[in-house]
């Protein structure tokens, strides 16, 4: 018997973490702490990004303002995005395309869709009919009805492209 309780003090003796433990431990806890501050800023950011658009207020775009996203056969410029005072979310961008191209293939999203012919000649696809379309022109796509707009002529076309939701969804890929 006196061997186990000799076995068990030699033990518990030794079991007492050493200063250098300590620390470690200590150092743990703060660079714990420290991990969660900045998984809770993170997370912060994200839910940010994710609360979706700003609420409008009343403003004037100018066009030569307006910042220019080039692709292959078109030109875009957002104008606005944001939520109307009834919830409403709205998208316009104008786009300029080349000659013989289209901005993207045939597709349907949830969204409404206007367009606003300003120049040139667009081919106009809207479940299954297509229609050509001149300056002063315009089509409207109701929610879920495939689409696809082509410039079919030999001249550059630039139209609106004025987008509705309801609601503030997630802005579709568009």
């Amino acid at each position: 018997m006196q061997g186990v309780i000799a076995t068990a003090q030699v033990f518990a003796a030794a079991w007492k973490p050493p200063l250098a433990t300590a620390r470690l431990l200590q150092e743990g806890f703060a660079t714990m702490r420290e991990n969660l501050v900045l998984a809770f800023v993170g997370l912060f950011l994200v839910l940010q990004a994710g609360s979706g658009p700003t609420a409008l207020k009343s403003a004037t775009y100018r066009f030569d303002d307006l910042v220019t996203q080039k692709e292959a056969n078109a030109t875009f410029r957002p104008i606005l995005d944001g939520l109307t005072h009834s919830g409403y979310r709205i998208d316009v961008h104008e786009v300029f395309l080349l000659p013989g191209s289209s901005p993207h293939h045939g597709h349907r999203h949830q969204q409404e869709v206007l367009f606003l012919v300003s120049e040139g000649e667009l081919q106009v696809s809207i479940a299954g009919k297509t229609t050509k379309l001149g300056p002063g022109s315009a089509a409207f796509v109701a929610s879920g009805d495939e689409h696809d707009i082509q410039n079919t002529s030999n001249r550059p076309a630039q139209y609106f492209e004025v987008l509705f939701e309801a609601g503030a969804g997630p802005k579709a890929s568009h």
